[in-house]
Formats: structure tokens, C-alpha cells, sequence
């Protein structure tokens, strides 16, 4: 009987030591994600190596987890490249290379980032610019959504001057900076960083996981930020650097979304714009860091930053905004800190912001869906000796005004070089050597010492999937009377 006894209980205390681990995890709360978006956001950051920017909320969220250098957007426009994040999938998949087609319509049967997490029982919201706008956003992704129209009406005249009476109507589409006499509080940004800083208090309260998206419309055009952020910037701090004059580029490179509008008055004043708007969107990343230190909620969220697209500041003959395949406007900054995550590393490879959507799934320990094009990046991060890397892709569509044709750009970029076909080379090839040609001025493409590097980019690119035909994006400033920016 004794012995019985003693046999039970070794089998009771055994299941208890095999079955704890497993209680655990299984009560174990969800991590939380907060998504920060800055539309137009280059690498034009202090942590990147700006040192005349100021971001010290940026960069002390860089100095707490990994900063990768050489993040890629799949396409230099925010709807396409937003639904290639957002669902995973490359835009030669989805098909979607303009501003108005919805994720939802062009992959009804994706599982897009916010719905995964809302499925797995997260309270799932977004505030400001996540999805494109309202109308192009998802309502199974989300609990609730909300972008603030702005209340401040210095904001809503810059907004009108630059617009005209629609994103796609008439207005000045030129570069221009507006100072804001008021503390910003009632722009859209502002407006929506508090709405992210309340529901994340009653998330937490509440005890149950978010995933929160913060999607902040600055520092897009237009450049309205309050007065004490241009005073970061005195006249005459930010004097363009003498740029190496271009070599071989093709002609139909050099376009982006702005052009065929004049140049700005000063080039100068316009990167001050854009910098003030830099500084205005880090005080607002700086709250909501400031509200997860308060909450201690460090250690139980993940938090990603990126931009959704890169922007030429008139460099190469005086390209502003993206829509090129240059670096300038498909190299983003992204930043992601937080539980899980180790800190203060950085990863030089060339990555995509195609990767964020199964990184942020291994990093919250829920199986990816299928059918994600990314690759997770929590081996890289980690530095684990198994990581591995392909190179990063993107590609653009730029318009030839004089046949009124669509020419269709693929680039891939490794470590190295970047390589790029424009209508498969038929209409120009590109390769920039990143050692001693880091702007890319250079075009190497028909140097037979680069030959090697040519065939490898070349081959990278048929690998890819055929673009899913669709609607191509146009600047609108070249477009003929009466046809309207898609």
C-alpha cells in the first residue's frame, strides 16, 4: 500500500513538472504590437546618420532594439506599397501600383496584418494613415479605425492649396512649407496620436492584447509643422552638399510623383520643411514611447517604425518626392524595439518591408498564414548563425508623355550594387556600385568589369513573380488635359 502510494504520487508530480511549462505558456499574455507609419519618411533620421536632424525620440527607439540600415519599399508609393506590407504579398501579385484600388478588392482572400492579429483575439485599431486613406482601408482588419480630419485651419489651407478640390484635382503640387502659429495638438496627426495614446491606456486596463497601428500623415507634402520645430532649423543650416555629375542614367529614370511641376523657390527652405515635419512626427513618437514607459508595457510589446516610402530632396538634377527606383525613394528607415527583441543592434543586410508581417507573427509566437512573400527577420535580428538573405526588390512604373505608354522598372538591390531594367532592358538597364557610388550618379550597367554583377541581378529579377496586370500610376503634372491621376 505504501508503495502504491509513493508510485502515484511520483506520477502526479511528474505530470506536474511536464504539464508546468505548458500551463504557463498557455496562460501566458499575447504580446502587443504598436505599428508606427510615417508617410514619407527617408532615412533622414539621427540614428541613420543625419547629424543635422533632429529625432531624438527616433533615435532612442533605435539605441532599445534593432535598427536595420538597408530596408526596401516594394513600391516608392504609399497605396501599393502600404498593401504589400499590410498583406504580405508583392505588388507583382496583388496588382496594385496606384492610389485608389483597395487591399481588400485586389486580395479578397488575403489575410491582411491588422485582421491576422484581431483573429487571434487582439483588439485591433488603427488611427491616422494606415491603409491609404478611409476609403481604401479594410473593415475586417479592425475593431476600430479612425483618421481624424484635421481641425487646425492653417493645416486644412495647406492641405487645399497643395490639393485643390481633391488628392487627384488640380493645386500646386510643388514642394512648399507652412509654419503652424499654433502647438499642432489639432492637426490629423495630432489628433490621432492621442487616440492612440487613450486606447492604448484602456487596452491595458482592460487586460487584453492590442495591436495598434499609429499612422502619422507627416512628413508628406504638405510641410506643415509648428514654428519651434522650423527653428530647429535656422536659415542657412541646411545647405544642399555639391552633388558628382551623372553618368549614363537613362532618361526615363529621372521622374518621380512631382514631376513636370516647377522647381521650389529654395531648395534649401524646402528641406527645412521636410525636416521640421521629421521633428514634428518624432515628438509624436516620442508620446507614445513616453506612454509605454508609464504603462510599463515595454516588455510585453513589440513596436516596428517605418516609413512607407523613401523621398528625393532635389538631388539628381532636381527630383523631389518618390516614384523612382533610385534609393531615394524605395530605401526607408525601419526600426523594431521591444519584447523579444535584442537591443541596440543594428543589421546592415538589405531587407524589405515585405518582411515586417511574418517578422512581427514569429515574433508574437502565432503561425504566419500561407501565402506571405516576406521573410522573417527574427534570426537576423538575433544574429543566429543560421540567418540567411536574398536581396531586396521594388519596382515603379513611370510614364513616357510623348507615347503616353507606361514603362514598367525592376530593381533589385544587394549588398553591393543595385541592378534595374526599365521594360526589361529595352528601354535601359542601370547598376550603381554602393562603395564608391553611394547616391547612385554612376550608371556601370554597360562596364564589362560589372558583368558578373549584371547576370546576377538580372537572373534575381526573372525569378520574381509576373506583374499581375493593373493600372500604372502617372504623375499627374505630365498627364494630358482632362485625364486624371489614377
Amino acid at each position: 500500500m505504501h508503495s502504491s502510494r509513493c508510485f502515484i504520487g511520483f506520477v502526479v508530480s511528474s505530470l506536474a513538472v511536464v504539464l508546468a511549462p505548458v500551463a504557463q505558456a498557455a496562460s501566458a499574455k499575447p504580446t502587443n504590437v504598436l505599428f508606427i507609419i510615417c508617410d514619407d519618411l527617408n532615412p533622414s533620421l539621427g540614428c541613420y546618420g543625419d547629424t543635422r536632424v533632429k529625432s531624438p525620440n527616433i533615435d532612442r527607439l533605435a539605441a532599445r532594439g534593432v535598427r536595420f540600415d538597408r530596408p526596401y519599399c516594394q513600391y516608392p508609393l504609399c497605396n501599393p506599397s502600404r498593401v504589400s506590407f499590410l498583406s504580405g504579398r508583392r505588388p507583382e501579385t496583388s496588382g496594385v501600383y496606384v492610389l485608389n484600388t483597395p487591399a481588400r478588392k485586389a486580395l479578397p482572400e488575403a489575410v491582411l496584418l491588422p485582421q491576422f492579429f484581431r483573429q487571434r483575439g487582439y483588439f485591433s485599431a488603427g488611427a491616422g494613415k494606415v491603409f491609404h486613406n478611409a476609403k481604401v482601408s479594410d473593415a475586417a482588419s479592425w475593431d476600430l479605425y479612425e483618421d481624424d480630419v484635421t481641425q487646425d485651419p492653417e493645416e486644412m489651407a495647406a492641405i487645399e492649396s497643395r490639393y485643390g478640390a481633391g488628392e487627384a484635382g488640380g493645386g500646386d503640387g510643388r514642394p512648399a512649407s507652412f509654419m503652424l502659429t499654433s502647438d499642432g495638438a489639432r492637426t490629423r496627426d495630432g489628433r490621432n496620436v492621442r487616440t492612440i495614446l487613450r486606447l492604448m491606456q484602456e487596452q491595458n486596463a482592460a487586460g487584453k492584447p492590442f495591436f495598434l497601428a499609429a499612422g502619422f500623415h507627416k512628413p508628406h507634402l504638405p510641410w506643415t509643422a509648428p514654428k519651434k520645430f522650423f527653428d530647429l532649423y535656422p536659415p542657412g543650416s541646411l545647405t544642399p552638399k555639391a552633388e558628382p555629375a551623372m553618368q549614363d542614367v537613362p532618361a526615363i529614370a529621372l521622374q518621380t510623383e512631382l514631376s513636370g511641376f516647377a522647381q521650389p523657390d529654395s531648395r534649401e527652405a524646402a528641406i527645412r520643411g521636410y525636416y521640421a515635419c521629421i521633428s514634428f512626427t518624432d515628438s509624436h513618437v516620442g508620446m507614445l514611447l513616453d506612454e509605454l514607459e508609464r504603462l510599463d508595457l515595454w516588455k510585453s510589446t513589440v513596436v516596428v517604425l517605418i516609413g512607407d516610402n523613401g523621398f528625393h530632396l532635389g538631388d539628381h538634377g532636381g527630383l523631389w518626392a518618390k516614384l523612382s527606383a533610385f534609393d531615394n525613394a524605395t530605401r526607408v528607415p525601419m526600426i523594431i524595439a521591444g519584447a523579444g527583441v535584442p537591443v541596440g543592434r543594428v543589421v546592415n543586410a538589405p531587407v524589405e518591408l515585405l518582411d515586417v508581417y511574418p517578422t512581427l507573427a514569429e515574433l508574437c509566437q502565432a503561425p504566419a498564414p500561407a501565402g506571405l512573400e516576406g521573410q522573417s527577420l527574427v534570426s537576423l535580428m538575433r544574429a543566429e548563425a543560421s540567418a540567411t538573405r536574398r536581396p531586396a526588390a521594388s519596382m515603379v512604373f513611370h510614364y513616357d508623355a510623348a507615347k503616353r505608354t507606361d514603362v514598367m522598372s525592376r530593381t533589385v538591390i544587394s549588398a553591393n550594387w543595385r541592378y534595374t531594367e526599365w521594360d526589361g532592358g529595352s528601354r535601359g538597364l542601370e547598376l550603381y556600385v554602393r562603395a564608391e557610388d553611394p547616391g547612385e550618379y554612376r550608371n556601370r550597367a554597360a562596364d564589362a568589369t560589372q558583368a558578373a554583377s549584371r547576370k546576377i541581378g538580372a537572373e534575381f529579377l526573372q525569378g520574381l513573380p509576373v506583374p499581375k496586370p493593373g493600372p500604372a500610376n502617372r504623375p499627374r503634372a505630365l498627364l494630358p488635359a482632362g485625364e486624371k491621376m489614377n
